[in-house]
């Protein structure tokens, strides 16, 4: 299942870059539309029972509107969009979503998933430069208001063989706002991305750091 989901993801990032493109000739490039997948690698420090896996996927999509600078093929760029974060957790899940300090348990039996899913509206600036043909760089700063935060554990609570699926649709002491730099490196429509998220998750002293540094690739018309 899990497998299915992600390939839908990128088949869809990628079917859409056509109308993307269709849109951004429409507007002569002033307005594009993107998509990336990304990693999330935490910065901050331990945490009781708290410990990312290597891989935490996420997903972003957005818009921009360019500012060509004078008459070079450089831009400044304003936009809108989406960004969601997934944390997985080794072997712990949240205890205490909706107190006003996050605590975590152990998980002592067999478990599948354990994760936190945090989203956020973004308002993303960014200046970009076309560097040689068909290549460019973009660097920028991206602020995130928060939609939603909840966790999801699926496995064993007791030793009695049966899986139960606990969501919880809230957690009280996520950041309201958070602030991240922001990097792309582009050959034509296909670009690597990174971002690093310089704010916590978390209200201070109310949960674990989460300050991601997120890396992965991306689409948007040339």
């Amino acid at each position: 299942m899990k497998k299915s989901a992600f390939l839908l993801i990128v088949l869809f990032l990628f079917s859409t870059i056509s109308q993307a493109q269709l849109l951004s000739e429409r507007t002569k490039g002033l307005v594009v539309i993107g998509g990336e997948m990304f990693t999330d690698f935490n910065t901050g420090k331990h945490y009781d029972n708290f410990k990312l896996r290597s891989i935490n996927q996420g997903v972003s999509v957005y818009s921009m509107f360019n500012f060509p600078i004078n008459k070079s093929p450089h831009t400044a760029s304003i936009g809108f969009g989406f960004t969601s974060h997934n944390y997985y957790m080794k072997s712990a899940y949240l205890l205490t979503p909706y107190n006003d300090v996050a605590q975590f348990a152990d998980v002592i039996y067999d478990y599948k998933r354990s994760k936190i899913n945090v989203n956020y509206i973004d308002i993303p600036i960014e200046v970009s430069f076309k560097i040689v043909d068909k290549f460019k760089i973009s660097a920028g700063f991206k602020f995130g208001i928060l939609t939603s935060g909840k966790s999801k554990y699926i496995g064993e609570f007791y030793n009695d063989d049966k899986e139960y699926h606990v969501k919880m649709c809230k957690i009280n002491n996520l950041e309201k706002y958070v602030y991240s730099l922001t990097f792309r490196f582009a050959y034509r429509s296909v670009y690597l991305f990174g971002a690093y998220q310089f704010s916590d998750t978390f209200r201070n002293g109310k949960g674990p750091e989460i300050s991601p540094i997120s890396i992965g690739i991306g689409v948007r018309p040339y």
